[in-house]
Order: C-alpha cells, then sequence, then structure tokens
C-alpha cells in the first residue's frame, strides 16, 4: 500500500503557490511530484496536492493520503464535497479541482488523514519543504480556472 503526503503553499507577496506530493511505500519516497503557479490561493495548492497524488497512478490503488489541511480532509471525510457536487453548488470555490479529485477518489480506494503540520512528520515536512520551494519558482504555471 502507498502512503501519500501532501502540502501546499501559497506567497501573497508574488501571489505565487506550489503544491508536493511525497509518494511512500513500505516507508521509503518513491516518488516526489511537486509543481508552482502564479494566481492560484493556497487552498487551490493544498487540493493540487492531492489531485495530482491520484492522477500519478494509471491503475486503481490502496491509497493512504495525509494531508495537513483540515479544508481538503474535512471537506473529504464528512462527505461535504459529494453534497455540493450532488446539489451541483457552484457557490462552493474550487469545484473544478474538486470534480476531479472526487472523479480519482472514485477510481482508487482511498483513505484520507489529517495530520498536524510542522510536527515532526518526516514526510510532511519534505511535502511542506518541496510546496514552499515550488512556490517560489521562476516561471510557475498559471492557474487558469482561478
Amino acid at each position: 500500500m502507498y502512503k501519500i503526503y501532501t502540502d501546499g503553499s501559497y506567497k501573497p507577496t508574488t501571489d505565487q503557490g506550489g503544491y508536493a506530493v511525497i509518494i511512500t511505500k513500505d516507508d521509503e519516497v518513491t516518488k516526489i511530484l511537486h509543481c508552482g503557479y502564479k494566481n492560484t490561493t493556497n487552498n487551490r495548492q493544498e487540493l493540487y496536492g492531492v489531485l495530482e497524488a491520484l492522477k500519478y497512478f494509471d491503475t486503481p490503488q490502496h491509497l493512504e493520503v495525509y494531508s495537513d489541511s483540515s479544508y481538503v480532509i474535512t471537506s473529504l471525510n464528512k462527505h461535504y464535497v459529494d453534497q455540493w457536487i450532488a446539489n451541483n453548488d457552484e457557490s462552493k470555490k474550487n469545484m473544478d479541482i474538486w470534480k476531479d479529485i472526487v472523479m480519482w477518489r472514485d477510481f482508487h480506494n482511498v483513505t484520507f488523514h489529517w495530520v498536524k503540520g510542522h510536527n515532526d512528520n518526516k514526510y510532511n515536512e519534505l511535502a511542506d519543504l518541496y510546496a514552499n520551494i515550488s512556490a517560489i519558482v521562476l516561471n510557475p504555471i498559471e492557474d487558469v480556472e482561478f
């Protein structure tokens, strides 16, 4: 089983953000994904981290996803996002990413876990590091849906 740690970052002074994904198996890092965006938000970067983690696997997998974003984990585990989609509630922010996450979540067998940020969890700390680096890259991608 894969354990995946995701994080997002946003720097308001430059209006840039980034996400990072640390994919582990048997407590070893197997892949690191990260990317920087301009004209975005922290929440969108947290969501991109989860989405890109799920999209990485092209065959159904049993996955455990860890994030320090209560926005992400609560919305998924309490099924708020499912209600937003069922009600076609476009007043909710980030629905473009939420819809993709739900599609990939349903493709895989995923369990979502909240992990306290900055609490000496080595993979969460690594995701935080890469997310912050990604938020300051030169030539970040435009977050076109924002």
